[in-house]
């Protein structure tokens, strides 16, 4: 194993880690160049929490998109023309799947051509060097680090530099991401950079960004651990003004952003990601009049369902709350059962708009009680009395043992011991 195959082993979760092997297993299956690249490398060698885990191919990429549909994985969008994917791996860990290309820019903001290519030529094309790295996951170059433009280098410094002299204006989309990496990484702007940034400004650039390519930008940033310092230097470089004109630090509702980072931090740590995208984008433009809301959901090209998500969802984080403060609530295991369910954008949504005690209270037991009881049942000891743990009887034995625990009927050592002794001779 190379050492940053050993170093990444060591940085990303078993759940991660795990994702990665089984990508790793397929594309070799289908005989398919594979690659990491991008976020990750970057983030695991500036020592940076890792999210997303981004693999490029050489060759089509629908060949492996297809693979891992077939395997569970969940696929978010597909764009044919790119060759890209964004998917779902397992709860929790997304990224995307692309092929190796080349993209040659007519105008401003327009979309690419593509042409096939090879991985060094598709890392050449990026915007920053620091974002053209990648770890080859190939059986015959496994663990080998493909640097060509020493993105290395400026990760050691803490900069940020351009690959070439006109990444903004053939990808205004660019300015935003430049400005995200930033804030979040804490890094400089080389002098050129600088420069290159503000001829684009003031040629209007950012106005001319691609109002899909922007979405999938906004996408990332409502990805961010803590969007908030990144959207006040959006602001700040007055580039959220590229959406709306009266997008501006009056108009943005910071104190609802702070509650909302807070809880979907708490989120994270459970696995769970949240807020989804549109979510993230009500938050932000909420207190816009309704024709400037729509003239950015037209902007960035939202379809229907994504634009109506947020009113459905306040309107079923109502009912929830209800059904929380009654009488089910006070019952561990219909409480546990009512929020497992939940989907983690209604989960935010109670935890910051819904002040009440009481439902605090239960959201506060179904995290900090519940589901570390979850994650911690007794799996090696159940095996030891015999039970497979590959059979249904296997998971009827620990949801019951769960659930009494949660009920209090299991508290020490001893009686954990003999109810599940108990329950191994009762369950068939």
């Amino acid at each position: 194993m190379s050492d940053y195959l050993f170093l990444m082993e060591s940085r990303v979760s078993p759940a991660q880690w795990q994702v990665l092997m089984a990508v790793e297993r397929a594309a070799a299956e289908l005989e398919i160049n594979l690659y990491l690249v991008g976020g990750a490398i970057r983030d695991l060698v500036a020592g940076s929490p890792i999210d997303d885990l981004d693999f490029v191919v050489e060759g089509k990429a629908s060949k492996l998109v297809k693979e891992l549909r077939r395997r569970g994985v969940r696929v978010l969008s597909e764009n044919a023309a790119l060759q890209s994917a964004e998917v779902e791996f397992t709860k929790g860990i997304s990224g995307s799947v692309s092929m190796a290309r080349t993209e040659i820019f007519a105008k401003p903001g327009a979309a690419p051509k593509i042409a096939p290519a090879t991985i060094i030529a598709d890392l050449r094309r990026r915007d920053f060097p620091m974002n053209s790295i990648g770890i080859s996951l190939s059986p015959n170059s496994r663990g080998l680090l493909l640097d060509p433009a020493n993105g290395l280098a400026d990760i050691e410094k803490h900069e940020i530099r351009a690959q070439h002299n006109y990444i903004f204006f053939d990808d205004p989309v660019r300015m935003f991401r430049a400005v995200r990496l930033r804030a979040r990484l804490r890094f400089t702007w080389d002098p050129k950079l600088v420069s290159q940034f503000q001829k684009a400004l003031d040629a209007g650039m950012a106005q001319a960004a691609s109002g899909e390519l922007l979405a999938q930008e906004m996408r990332q940033l409502a990805r961010e651990r803590d969007p908030v310092p990144i959207l006040k230097e959006l602001e700040k470089e007055k580039l959220l003004r590229a959406l709306n004109p009266r997008l501006h630090v009056k108009t943005i509702d910071w104190q609802t952003f702070s509650k909302t980072t807070k809880a979907s931090q708490l989120l994270l740590q459970a696995g769970m990601r949240a807020p989804s995208f549109p979510l993230f984008l009500h938050l932000l433009i909420h207190k816009l009049p309704t024709r400037d809301r729509k003239a950015i959901y037209d902007r960035l090209r939202l379809p229907k369902a994504e634009r109506d998500l947020p009113q459905k969802l306040e309107s079923e984080a109502k009912k929830l709350a209800k059904e929380l403060s009654g009488k089910n609530g006070k019952i561990p295991t219909k409480l546990y059962q009512m929020l497992s369910k939940t989907p983690p954008d209604l989960l935010l949504l109670l935890m910051t708009n819904f002040p009440q005690k009481i439902i605090q209270t239960r959201i506060k037991t179904y995290f900090s009680k519940f589901l570390p009881l979850r994650a911690n049942l007794p799996e090696k000891e159940l095996q030891q009395l015999g039970v497979k743990p590959t059979t249904p009887r296997f998971q009827k034995i620990l949801d019951a043992f769960f659930f009494a625990s949660i009920e209090g009927e299991i508290r020490t050592p001893n009686q954990r011991q003999k109810y599940l002794a108990q329950l191994v001779q009762q369950v068939r």
